[in-house]
Formats: C-alpha cells, sequence, structure tokens
C-alpha cells in the first residue's frame, strides 16, 4: 500500500511514529515506513520481521491485543549521513493505566530519504538490563 504522507525530516518521520504508536494507528504507523521489502521490524524479545505485509500484521496484533501505549523516551542520540539517519534512545512504555512503566528498551530507528520524504526502514527494540554491578556497564539483550 503506497503512502501519500510526507516527511520533510527523520524527526518528523519519527514524531509521526510515536504519535501513531500513541494512537494504536496501524495506517498512520504503517505510513512512516519505507515502501521496501527489506524493511525490518524487530519487537522486544521477538524475531525479525521482513517486508510491508509481516510488519503491519504485527502492528495489527499489539495495537488489537493491548491497551494504549505511551512511551517515555531518553538518552536520543542522532547520526545523521548522506540520505540515511539512525536514531537510539533508550524507552519506557507505559500501557493503558499501568502506573509502572515496561523496560527500559533500547530502541535503534533507521530513517532512509526516499523519493516520498524520509521513511522508517528498520525499527529494532531490545530489552536492556541496567543496574549492573559497576563497571558491568548495560546490557542489551538481543
Amino acid at each position: 500500500m503506497k503512502s501519500q504522507a510526507f516527511f520533510p525530516t527523520p524527526e518528523d518521520c519519527s514524531r509521526a511514529f510515536y504519535e501513531a504508536f500513541a494512537q494504536a494507528d496501524v495506517e498512520a504507523v504503517m505510513a512512516v515506513w519505507a515502501e521496501d521489502e527489506e524493511m525490518c521490524c524487530i519487537h522486544p524479545a521477538a524475531a525479525p520481521l521482513y517486508g510491508y505485509a509481516a510488519v503491519r500484521s504485527a502492528w495489527e496484533a499489539i495495537f488489537r491485543n493491548s491497551a494504549k501505549m505511551r512511551i517515555e523516551k531518553k538518552d536520543d542520540i542522532w547520526h545523521t549521513t548522506i540520505g540515511m539517519v539512525t536514531h537510539h534512545s533508550i524507552q519506557w512504555i507505559y500501557v493503558g493505566e499501568e502506573p509502572q512503566p515496561r523496560g527500559p528498551v533500547f530502541v535503534t530507528n533507521v530513517f532512509l530519504r526516499a523519493p516520498q520524504g524520509w521513511r522508517l526502514l528498520v525499527h529494532h527494540a531490545s530489552p536492556l538490563q541496567m543496574g549492573l554491578p559497576q563497571g558491568a556497564g548495560t546490557v542489551v539483550l538481543h
């Protein structure tokens, strides 16, 4: 399905993705994705999904089976190259009325400049283990 949305910057694309996520709007979530069968989405502790149909199906299931969610991000890091931008952040997910967030999750989003503007090519979210002994660092589980 071709998206009519145009995102002039990767930040606009990212903002649209998280707004759509908060609204549990699968059409709006899919509007940010690249029209590329090599697109990849990895949800926490899940196998990689490749291609439009698989990614859409996963978002539909998440939105159908979960209460509305809100994401709180911190430690945003953006790395820009010609035609591609990588965005990393640590995120906590608030589900419905739950007072405690789920997470933290380490997220990497890769944006690609396309003829239709910036698009999300890869979304990879991995659970983080924090609070390890000093000097052990932060561990990302894959």
